[in-house]
């Protein structure tokens, strides 16, 4: 039965979210268990299907609705009687990274060339488990009269940052009133969870650089225009004059991750491939270095007779935590870690992040979760092939997303206010 006052409504509420933390707590071992399953079975994006069929099936048993999408990843809607305009949402990606796993684990990678190095298992299994032990509760949480539903996404290809679009495009945010993400940080401690109102990561975009000779015999390079020394020099000069093409009190990080060419010994190939990426706080900054980087390929270029092509194939903007919904991370954060496991984060990471798209359409934010322990110098950085979690915070993050949600669900009066800022 409903309750009848305020004030038994919010004594109800918090009998609710005791029960839901609880809940998480006393599944740690299924939580592993999946966690494990996933990261030794990593998908690239675009390629999840194995991992969209266990989470669609596991979300499917709880008896959530899934929503029609054209390719891999999983939407499910838990109805709780809110009208059909009012949904929080909590997105958890679920694409590892293309590198090798070199970790000495039983739950090491089984697939060659791809790891789950940036805690996408990790986010999937925690927003699961937030989904089951909320639908687990359906029934008392309508009773009580929540005031929104609860989308929960699993969205593939965000580290092509793509996969966002794609999902937007799919029309999973209709009725969304606010998104919740949570994001592995092993550089914080477990227990303690990282918040920042405003941007959070950097503009960020990838490039290709395309150098094109004429190959030849080594022995005559004469009789060749070798890409090789023109791709050498443009790596030097986009990391001298990149920087010096923006205010340099502002942050940004240029980094070159691949320089390909032939594979003989004894010819000059006919092309050069330069890959890398860029990052911004600022966008007028990236649009200022991208002109920069057209700059440095036209001086190269006409020096050595190549021809040359950049292409920018990934994009993202940078993450911008609303008040909103940054209201309702820290107030579970409050009720997970206390003030104390809660760290103010002062500077937006130069990371990139896709979850910045739903942004563009509703409110949202994103939390960053301590996964580390022991010393910070022998912690392995997101993206690292010996990359891995302590797994005791996947409790932590589970219920830090399920208790934002149902603060949403049940809004105090601090987050009701904040809910048109």
């Amino acid at each position: 039965m409903k309750p009848s006052t305020s004030s038994s409504s919010n004594d109800s509420a918090e009998l609710l979210r005791k029960s839901i933390h609880d809940s998480i707590l006393n599944e740690i071992d299924e939580m592993v268990e999946l966690r494990r399953d996933l990261h030794a079975n990593p998908e690239l994006a675009g390629e999840e299907h194995r991992t969209s069929e266990l989470l669609s099936s596991r979300l499917a048993d709880m008896g959530l609705e899934l929503r029609p999408l054209p390719d891999t990843g999983v939407v499910a809607d838990l109805h709780v009687g809110a009208p059909d305009d009012s949904w929080i949402a909590i997105r958890a990606d679920i694409d590892c990274v293309p590198i090798a796993d070199l970790k000495e684990v039983a739950w090491r990678s089984t697939r060659d060339g791809c790891c789950h190095a940036c805690g996408h298992d990790a986010h999937a299994t925690m927003a699961l488990f937030a989904a089951r032990s909320m639908a687990a509760q359906r029934k008392t949480i309508q009773e009580y009269g929540a005031s929104h539903n609860v989308r929960f996404v699993f969205q593939p290809a965000e580290e092509t940052a793509t996969g966002a679009c794609e999902l937007i495009d799919a029309g999973v945010l209709e009725g969304v009133n606010g998104m919740i993400a949570l994001h592995c940080d092993p550089f914080l401690d477990v227990g303690q969870i990282g918040l920042r109102h405003g941007p959070i990561t950097s503009n960020t975009c990838t490039f290709r650089i395309t150098i094109t000779g004429e190959g030849g015999h080594s022995a005559r390079p004469h009789q060749a225009i070798d890409p090789i020394p023109a791709a050498v020099n443009l790596v030097s000069l986009l990391y001298q004059l990149a920087p010096r093409s923006m205010d340099s009190r502002y942050p940004m990080c240029l980094s070159i991750t691949s320089v390909t060419a032939g594979e003989a010994f004894n010819a000059i190939p006919g092309e050069a491939v330069i890959c890398g990426n860029l990052r911004t706080e600022r966008m007028h900054d990236q649009l200022q270095i991208k002109d920069a980087i057209d700059s440095c390929i036209r001086g190269i270029t006409e020096a050595t007779g190549c021809t040359a092509q950049i292409e920018y194939p990934y994009n993202a903007p940078a993450t911008d935590n609303h008040l909103f919904t940054n209201t309702l991370l820290k107030e579970s954060a409050v009720e997970v870690v206390g003030s104390d496991g809660i760290i103010d984060i002062d500077l937006a990471s130069m990371g990139g992040e896709d979850f910045a798209y739903y942004q563009q359409h509703v409110p949202g934010s994103m939390a960053r979760l301590g996964t580390g322990n022991g010393p910070a110098d022998k912690r392995k950085p997101l993206h690292s092939p010996q990359f891995d979690i302590d797994e005791s915070a996947l409790p932590v993050g589970a219920r830090l997303l399920a208790g934002a949600a149902m603060n949403c669900l049940f809004p105090t009066h601090r987050s009701e206010d904040q809910s048109h800022s």
